[in-house]
């Protein structure tokens, strides 16, 4: 059974990967992500987010109650935006409520898989698409309502992208040591209400197709993180609608990879 890889921040300070198979005790790799070797060297620290992607690609609209008919209306691709490498942050931090020039009062949680890209993959076939995947994570796919919508240009990008606006975490679990890779169970809660509850065998576009999609004509590097949709329960779609406030916490669970959790605290300006 391959080990789970975490990112540490041991006492001394800066970050190291490193493997564990109980999420408590660790041990240090070295190499560059993925090629990863053991020391032999255990370690102790703060838990970060498992890896700072070079680029993170998201999907939208990728749950519906029927894919069938979903996928007829949404058309031939799925919808994608992009979040900066700036935005993670991991296990136990905290999504901040943007104040200033673009303050925004509807932030909002999206549970999701995460793929992590482990072998560059460029114009691959979907039948293909498995063998360039590391493994797995979970992720908040955190978005301002207000400035997704309006308010910036009305663009994606900008009401994804302010700073903890993604949460990963708490481990990459490689795809090896996991027993099914197309029907993982995702859950997410705020505070102690369960919001969504899905399985990734209701997305519209499935994981190989998404690849083959962002990989035409288009490197995707390793480390490469791709969000694959958030389920229904968002906080804008209920009535009426329930965005994050300071003190709240968001918790998500998705089956064989573990439990992400973030409070949600005020910008400090």
């Amino acid at each position: 059974m391959k080990a789970s890889i975490y990112r540490i921040e041991p006492a001394s300070g800066g970050a190291v990967y490193a493997q564990s198979l109980d999420g408590a005790s660790f041990e240090i790799l070295e190499g560059s992500f993925p090629e990863l070797s053991p020391t032999g060297q255990t370690v102790s620290g703060r838990v970060l987010a498992p890896i700072i992607p070079p680029a993170i690609y998201i999907v939208g609209y990728n749950y519906a109650g029927n894919p069938l008919e979903a996928r007829k209306e949404i058309g031939e691709h799925p919808v994608i935006v992009m979040k900066a490498s700036s935005t993670v942050v991991g296990q136990g931090d905290a999504i901040l409520i943007p104040g200033g020039l673009l303050g925004s009062d509807q932030v909002d949680y999206e549970g999701e898989l995460a793929v992590v890209i482990g072998k560059s993959a460029r114009n691959v076939r979907r039948e293909d698409a498995i063998s360039h995947i590391f493994g797995y994570t979970i992720a908040n796919d955190v978005t301002a309502r207000d400035r997704q919508k309006g308010g910036a240009g009305g663009q994606w990008v900008r009401g994804k992208n302010f700073d903890s606006f993604c949460p990963l975490g708490p481990a990459i679990v490689p795809k090896e040591a996991l027993k099914a890779i197309d029907d993982f169970k995702i859950q997410t809660w705020v505070n102690d209400t369960l919001r969504q509850e899905d399985s990734t065998a209701s997305m519209i576009f499935s994981i190989p197709e998404i690849i083959e999609h962002l990989s035409a004509s288009n490197t995707l590097l390793p480390g490469t993180v791709i969000l694959t949709g958030t389920p229904a329960g968002t906080g804008v779609k209920m009535q009426p609608p329930q965005f994050l406030k300071v003190g709240d916490r968001v918790r998500i669970e998705i089956s064989g990879l573990g439990v992400l959790e973030n409070p949600v605290l005020s910008e400090v300006l």
